[in-house]
């Protein structure tokens, strides 16, 4: 009887463990959405090649395109400044230039994210 008890105890106080460490599937999706940056993906994903770290299309690839990839500090942008224009611009590319399309590479949160990163670049928020 004695051992039972324990089995039932330790068996009990696992699934209560378990069960705690574990979010609803509601709360994973917001969370994994935060945890993309916008920064980390244009590092990682290339376009710091062509724009460069500070956005200034000075990147070691930019050097070679013609027309130069978009300073984000310009104070115009040929498609737009605001996040949709932006968002756009990057799933579809920007026809006559370097810029290549990238909806189907990136996730459309990464997409956002890099927009939004773009934007802050171009100081645009």
């Amino acid at each position: 009887m004695k051992k039972t008890y324990i089995l039932f105890t330790v068996t009990a106080l696992a699934i209560v463990a378990t069960a705690c460490g574990k979010k609803p599937e509601a709360d994973a999706a917001p969370a994994a959405a935060a945890a993309i940056s916008g920064e980390t993906i244009y590092n990682e994903k290339g376009c710091v090649t062509c724009h460069g770290a500070q956005g200034k299309g000075d990147g070691p690839v930019g050097a070679a395109l013609k027309p130069k990839p978009r300073n984000f500090a310009d104070a115009k942008w040929k498609n737009g400044t605001d996040l949709a224009s932006v968002v756009k611009s990057i799933e579809i590319g920007i026809p006559g230039t370097g810029m290549a399309p990238y909806k189907g590479v990136l996730t459309d949160e990464e997409i956002k994210a890099v927009s939004e990163h773009v934007r802050k670049l171009g100081n645009k928020n």
